[in-house]
């Protein structure tokens, strides 16, 4: 049984602890999976809970989070600092939205706001390599909710998607991957998290994105490429 540590960035809205518990429990849901003999266990380092050394687990996700990474507070500065050591000694490390941003500014690369604003749901996303089953030319299709993104990759990391706002939405170096998206969302999370969002992004955008959430998408088998990462 592998371990798998989940860096937890933020906690969910009050408003929708209730029905979805914590965001741990998005990830739990995501990775823990006996057929792929992985367990998980959380560290809300935002909050200032910290694991001792990268090598108490056998792999690590950096969730999503509504801090910035360029704003770089100070567990901010302490997560980038700790996701080069895990680097370092080359254990798989997976990141998601804002984990996704933090990996890329903590390994050389840089972030900041999206000239085009918010970008929600399921914008079209072209896959530039093989990816989560998917081959280049092929449309990936995952829930998004983002201010920010990647707008200089790390040395070394290789395109694995791109949007036509969004141009590093998923990498791959070595044995770190990385997603712009969120595959720890399901439908019916994206609906409810919408009515938080809605204060902050508007309507106008809150109800595109609701309107053209496809029927279908790519969340599960993102998920099994990120535990497939871990495993193999």
């Amino acid at each position: 049984m592998k371990r798998i540590g989940v860096l937890v960035c933020d906690d969910l809205h009050e408003a929708l602890v209730p029905q979805w518990g914590t965001y741990l429990n998005l990830f739990e849901r995501l990775l823990d999976d006996p057929e792929d003999g992985l367990t998980t266990q959380g560290f809300r380092v935002h909050a200032g809970e910290w694991p001792l050394h990268p090598n108490d687990m056998d792999g690590w996700i950096v969730t999503g989070s509504r801090a910035s990474v360029h704003e770089a507070s100070d567990w901010v500065i302490s997560l980038m600092d700790f996701v080069r050591q895990i680097d370092g000694v080359m254990l798989p490390l997976v990141g998601v939205c804002f984990g996704h941003q933090l990996i890329h500014a903590a390994l050389g690369g840089k972030t900041a706001r999206a000239k085009a604003g918010w970008q929600l749901g399921s914008y079209p996303v072209s896959c530039e390599g093989s990816f989560a089953g998917l081959q280049a030319g092929d449309a990936l299709r995952l829930l998004a909710v983002h201010q920010d993104m990647v707008v200089q990759p790390a040395p070394g990391f290789t395109r694995l998607a791109a949007s036509a706002n969004v141009p590093w939405y998923a990498s791959a170096r070595n044995r770190v991957l990385t997603v712009q998206g969120h595959p720890e969302f399901d439908r019916e999370f994206f609906f409810d998290l919408m009515e938080q969002v809605r204060p902050k992004a508007g309507d106008v955008l809150v109800d595109q994105a609701i309107a053209g959430l496809p029927i279908d998408d790519h969340s599960v088998a993102v998920r099994k490429a990120i535990r497939q990462w871990f495993r193999n």
